[in-house]
């Protein structure tokens, strides 16, 4: 094996890898007198790059009892330690798998019998020990026996499976969903049939999350499906990329007839244009906006409030997502609900009205009375004052009217430059009759102007309701203050809202009445919501100031203390412009006319009081006193009328409908509407479309003298 002992190499302990000591040598000990049995030893040879294992055997030779050298004996043992150091290997390899390995394995003959598994699959199974697992057949571990019988026809055919996808029945009877990779193996030497082994992986808790994610995707599209509005999600390019099924029900579209496509190809020109200059303000400013949007449906355009919002990632806006509902009808109810809160307040004001005009007619009869008595007698400076006082009450008492039509009057939103203190000094009378004389009312407006931008009907309706809310804190009376100011330091508009402005405007509503805790503070302006017992409140009041406050770009707070009262600021921003006024002409003398005028009037003193202002100023008079009589006095004069004086609201005819008759005998006939009802009652009859004229009652001679030559010069 090697020439000499010079060359015999280092030996090296297998245990260590290190080389073995001179003392530990096996000639050292030996020569020492120590025996040795059998060691394994490796020696490498650098240069041949090779390793070799040996097994050595030594002990001492005697001579006369006395250690005279060593016997050694070699022996190569490399081929016998590699193929041990292989079995070695394998049998690690194999304990891991079997032990240590998170997939499970199973081994399992062709009829069914378990040969083997490892300990993932105890686990996996809910099974103790590999005893338990052995003693059942594997047709026991599938939740449905017909899948180990198409699994065992597929690997017959090919031989293998790959990611085979089954549901077992663990030991408690619950379903565990696996994926295997099962081998085919030929039956040993001597024996029949085969066997296959299985590796498997347990899915369980990922088919849980893919069912979960499943039924959340169904609960999604259902409620998707059932959302009583729309939603939809848009690219940066205006293109659909979802949109839900309300489509179909709303506008008769299909959402797969929306996907792919852009407002501009689904809508009329001028639409499309406003939701895509809606898109981009949410886009741009990269945060969530409320909007309303008109769409066209079938029966015509209806108004929806639609909820826009980007969606984002890593700063950066990929989507525009949108919920919307149809408001229409809600816009209609709140259009009425203002109305009906009008009526409830004009039907407080009543009895002040019945006592304001008894106070103007005693003084319109008192003196009328004097008048007459006095015609002939009286000295002629003293009637004229008797008259004059005539006259100034029963400018006074159109003026209470006009103010209370003006109230009840259904109006379309119209934002105008207004001064809230002109404003409240005109309603100051009003709201004392709506609150009671239980109540003091306090009025006060700053020096400056108050200069907002709004609605001046909705205006009136946020202080009559905060007038009527504060009344009833105050069942035993107290005081209600209502005062505005310019603000000596705007407040600052809210960071979030970067389309707001200064707030300088405040409007202040305060009352000494009962007050409210903080149970019920928070929800004021919540729809439905009132304090109120059962039938006393509609809980709609307060919502409403807080819309027509929000859509006059203000900001409402409230502050109350029970049993102290409580104080509403509403902030506005400021207006800027001149507030016009009415300057009143100076009298003149009354232009007259030589027409021949039909003066149809159903009330005999109107009718006479029209006669005779209109015989004064040089007319020709004809009079009807109801519409078919005037269509009978005209077809006796052959139409030779030169003008129709007509009120609206008759019995038997409206004056609308006289003019249409008659204009249909004489195309280009020019009508003069009187009547004393509000603009929308009068619209109901058809006569304010177009270029329609119209004198209020009640008039004056002069009043209807102009009016009458303006539409004859006209």
């Amino acid at each position: 094996m090697f020439g000499n002992i010079a060359e015999f190499p280092p030996l090296i302990d297998p245990k260590d890898e290190r080389p073995v000591a001179s003392p530990r040598l096996p000639l050292s000990r030996a020569l020492r007198g120590e025996l040795i049995d059998c060691e394994e030893y490796i020696v490498r040879k650098p240069r041949e790059g090779t390793t070799q294992w040996l097994e050595c055997c030594a002990g001492p030779a005697r001579d006369g009892g006395a250690i005279s050298g060593a016997v050694l004996s070699f022996a190569n043992i490399t081929a016998r330690k590699k193929k041990e150091l292989t079995n070695d290997s394998a049998a690690q390899l194999r304990d891991f798998i079997y032990r240590e390995n998170l997939a499970g394995i199973i081994h399992s003959t062709i009829d069914g019998r378990i040969i083997d598994c490892n300990d993932a699959i105890l686990r996996m199974f809910g099974y103790e020990s590999k005893q338990e697992l052995l003693g059942i057949r594997a047709s026991q571990l599938y939740h449905d026996p017909v899948d180990r019988d198409r699994l065992l026809r597929l690997t017959a055919q090919l031989g293998r499976l790959s990611e085979f996808e089954v549901c077992f029945r663990r030991k408690d009877g619950s379903k565990c969903w696996a994926i295997l990779n099962v081998r085919l193996l030929a039956a040993p030497a001597g024996e029949v049939g085969g066997s296959i082994i299985s590796t498997v992986i347990d899915i369980t808790e990922r088919r849980r999350q893919e069912e979960t994610l499943r039924e959340s995707e169904r609960r999604f599209s259902a409620f998707m499906r059932h959302l009583p509005g729309v939603a939809f999600i848009k690219d940066l390019q205006g293109k659909y990329i979802y949109y839900n099924e309300a489509s179909s029900v709303q506008f008769q579209m299909r959402p797969e007839e929306i996907v792919g496509k852009t407002d501009e190809q689904i809508w009329p020109g001028e639409n499309a244009k406003r939701y895509r200059e809606n898109d981009e303000a949410v886009i741009e400013g990269k945060r969530p906006i409320e909007f309303v949007e008109p769409v066209v449906h079938a029966d015509g355009l209806h108004s929806w409030l639609i909820y826009k919002f980007p969606i984002i990632e890593n700063g950066k806006v990929l989507l525009v997502g949108g919920v919307g509902i149809d408001i229409t009808e809600r816009t209609i109810l709140e259009d009425q609900l203002t109305q009906a809160r009008k009526m409830e307040a004009l039907g407080r004001l009543a009895g002040g009205v019945a006592h304001d005009f008894n106070n103007l007619l005693t003084v319109i009869s008192g003196y009328g009375q004097m008048a007459l008595e006095g015609a002939g007698v009286t000295p002629t400076d003293r009637m004229i004052m008797w008259l004059q006082e005539i006259l100034n009450s029963s400018r006074r008492a159109s003026a209470l009217t006009g103010q209370l039509l003006a109230f009840s009057r259904r109006q379309a939103i119209q934002p105008t430059l207004l001064d809230l203190g002109n404003l409240l000094n005109n309603m100051q009378r009003l709201l004392q009759r709506v609150i009671g004389e239980h109540v003091e009312l306090i009025v006060n407006c700053g020096a400056q102007p108050c200069r907002i931008l709004a609605d001046a009907h909705q205006i009136e309706q946020v202080i009559m309701n905060l007038a009527v809310n504060s009344r009833d804190a105050m069942p035993l009376g107290g005081t209600l203050e209502i005062r505005c100011e310019k603000l000596p330091q705007p407040l600052p508009p809210p960071a979030e809202d970067e389309a707001a402005v200064p707030l300088a405007v405040l409007l202040q509503v305060r009352d000494t009445g009962i007050g409210m805790d903080e149970t019920i503070r928070p929800q004021i302006f919540d729809p439905f919501f009132t304090s109120k017992e059962k039938g006393k409140g509609t809980g709609l009041g307060l919502s409403m100031v807080y819309g027509i406050v929000s859509q006059s770009r203000g900001k409402i707070d409230v502050e109350s203390i029970p049993g102290e009262g409580t104080v509403f600021r509403i902030y506005f921003p400021e207006a800027e412009g001149e507030i016009e006024t009415f300057i009143a002409p100076r009298p003149s003398t009354t232009p007259k006319g030589r027409e021949t005028v039909l003066l149809v009037e159903d009330e005999s003193s109107v009718r006479a009081l029209a006669e005779t202002i209109l015989a004064r100023l040089g007319y020709r008079v004809m009079v009807a006193d109801s519409g078919p009589a005037a269509v009978t006095l005209w077809d006796a004069r052959q139409g030779k009328f030169d003008v129709l004086l007509t009120d609206v609201i008759m019995p038997q005819m409206s004056g609308g409908d006289l003019a249409h008759l008659l204009r249909g005998k004489k195309p280009g006939l020019k009508v003069l509407f009187m009547s004393g009802y509000t603009d929308d009652m009068l619209a109901s009859h058809g006569v304010l479309a177009g270029e329609t004229q119209l004198i209020q009652k009640p008039f004056t001679a002069e009043a209807l003298g102009r009016k009458l030559r303006d539409l004859l010069d006209a």
